[in-house]
């Protein structure tokens, strides 16, 4: 009996309608499974899933995240499941076809994912995310696209001939990166000498002037360097790793999350620079006025000092203490109006620091502080300056230095003594150049010498030690002073002036031998007598060369 065509159709309409029902029933049959509360102890040690999160990872890639529960399904239980399904799936379930189907049962819409026909899991739309306009759809969709590299990348995971490949290419990079690391290297090395010794050969004129340029410039010309070397090397290194990573399924994703941390922390680092353009812009501006004032400031008191300018309000012995006062100033109005402006100056971290130092100012300045205002006592005051000749206590000597915090005084012994300005403004100091200033310190010796020497003989040996003394002021003329007529001697003064009060020890020192050798060259006896009988013959020093001869025989003498 042979068939009608007719019934040849009909026969292969029903064989579809069949299987395409058969499918539903299937799938109706998993949507109904995902629905119903079955608990699985295989899911839950499923690997990669996140169960708190509801998040199916296969591969290190993540495919699906549930927000929802089916029934009495929690999120977490609905990704067992579908690892469960995912570990059950044959290794080349990936060349099968991966499709998505909408359903509709029990009063839940959404789609399912198919592998070959059979469904793996499901998307309702409770699992949208409310605030995007995201469709179960188009959820479904982005899931089976994810579950496909997913499932590539198992494959080609366990596939030997592709991890070999891997490893050669691995094998390959790294040694395109030592070679490129070893020439970055090589090339900073001569960059740096290059550029150094180039550097140099312009900075010698500062040698000329006693400066040493050398170290400066070696270190300006390193850090630079060093820096771009340093991101070199950081940049290479990122993408080897990279590279090395995504030659192996299993961390192809960690290479994705690198690259965009790094690009994340450029972009970061771009914007903020490019945000701080402008404040680093008023920066500038606002130091390259406040260095034009430094500087005119600077020449004012230079005029002041010289004597070129003057001032009513501002005297030559102060123009120092008022340069760094009125330098300080400036310099912190410039640092004010320029911090609002700093990259960062509004962060909290900015002002806990900023907060830091102004409390460890304040603990630690109390004595600094009295120190300071001392000193500005005696500078304004104009009671010392450089190069007076002064008596504090015990100490006699030349002032050196005249600081913020102390007073350096220069004794006749070559003894440098620094007394703090608060001590020396609350004691007593006398300056014995202070009427005298412009014409040279006074400088004064005494000698006793006996009434047997005639006095207009004295002073004229000792007005020829001074002239003959190097040291003292040509333009003033020695004096010399009859101080006082004791019971057996005279006390002589003599009065010179100093050049220079700081060479007091070495003039004073010179002075001394002139003045004996004076006197053993006349004869005239340095002693101041006291004695019972006067000697038969005057005690004298020998001439200069001549052997000492025994001294006379005399009665006993005191003193």
């Amino acid at each position: 009996m042979v068939d009608h065509p007719l019934d040849s159709r009909s026969l292969a309409r029903r064989r579809v309608i069949g299987a395409r029902s058969a499918r539903l029933l299937e799938l109706a049959m998993a949507v109904g499974l995902a629905l119903a509360d079955v608990p699985s102890a295989a899911a839950a040690s499923a690997p990669g899933l996140d169960p708190a999160s509801g998040q199916v990872v296969l591969e290190s890639r993540p495919v699906v995240r549930f927000l929802a529960a089916i029934g009495n399904a929690t999120p977490a239980e609905r990704a067992r499941q579908a690892m469960e399904r995912l570990e059950a799936l044959p290794l080349d379930a990936d060349r099968q076809a991966i499709t998505t189907q909408p359903f509709d049962l029990g009063g839940k819409r959404g789609h399912a994912v198919l592998i070959g026909g059979t469904p793996v899991f499901s998307v309702i739309e409770d699992d949208l995310d409310k605030s995007g306009s995201d469709t179960t759809e188009s959820q479904a969709g982005e899931a089976a696209k994810q579950l496909g590299e997913a499932l590539r990348a198992r494959r080609d995971q366990r596939s030997l001939p592709f991890l070999l490949r891997a490893i050669g290419s691995s094998a390959v990079a790294t040694v395109i990166l030592c070679g490129l690391l070893w020439g970055l290297l090589w090339l900073r090395r001569r960059s740096v000498i290059a550029v150094t010794a180039l550097a140099q050969r312009y900075a010698r004129g500062l040698e000329r002037q006693g400066l040493d340029p050398a170290p400066l410039v070696t270190a300006g010309v390193r850090g630079p360097f060093n820096l771009l070397s340093w991101l070199g090397i950081a940049a290479l290194l990122d993408v080897w790793i990279v590279y090395v990573l995504r030659r192996f399924p299993a961390t192809a994703p960690w290479a994705d999350v690198i690259t965009d941390r790094v690009l994340d922390i450029i972009g970061d680092l771009g914007l903020a620079a490019l945000r701080a353009v402008p404040g680093l812009v008023g920066v500038i501006i606002i130091v390259l006025v406040a260095r034009a004032l430094s500087r005119f400031l600077s020449g004012l008191f230079d005029r002041v000092a010289s004597g070129t300018f003057h001032v009513t309000w501002l005297h030559p012995e102060t123009v120092g203490a008022s340069r760094r006062i009125a330098q300080t100033l400036l310099w912190l109005a410039a640092l004010a109006a320029a911090y609002p402006y700093l990259p960062g100056s509004s962060s909290d971290s900015f002002k806990g620091l900023s907060l830091l130092i102004g409390v460890m100012v304040s603990l630690g300045s109390t004595g600094l502080m009295a120190q300071a205002m001392s000193g500005l006592v005696i500078v304004y005051s104009r009671s010392l300056a450089v190069g007076d000749l002064i008596r504090y206590g015990d100490v006699v000597g030349a002032v050196s230095e005249v600081g913020l915090l102390s007073t350096k005084v220069v004794t006749r012994r070559g003894e440098e003594v620094t007394v703090p300005n608060n001590v020396m403004v609350a004691g007593g100091v006398t300056n014995f150049s202070r009427l005298t200033r412009g014409e040279g310190a006074l400088l004064t010796t005494t000698v006793t010498i006996g009434y047997d020497a005639p006095w207009r003989q004295v002073e004229a040996l000792l007005l020829g030690a001074a002239s003959r003394t190097h040291g003292l002021v040509a333009e003033a003329r020695p004096l010399v002073l009859q101080r006082s007529l004791a019971d057996f001697y005279v006390t002589y003064d003599l009065v010179m002036r100093l050049e220079n009060p700081l060479d007091r020890p070495q003039v004073l020192s010179e002075l001394h031998g002139h003045i004996q050798d004076a006197f053993n060259e006349a004869r005239v006896q340095i002693m101041s007598p006291h004695f019972q009988v006067q000697p038969p013959s005057p005690v004298l020093a020998p001439p200069p060369g001549a052997q000492a001869a025994a001294p006379p025989r005399s009665p006993p003498v005191s003193g």
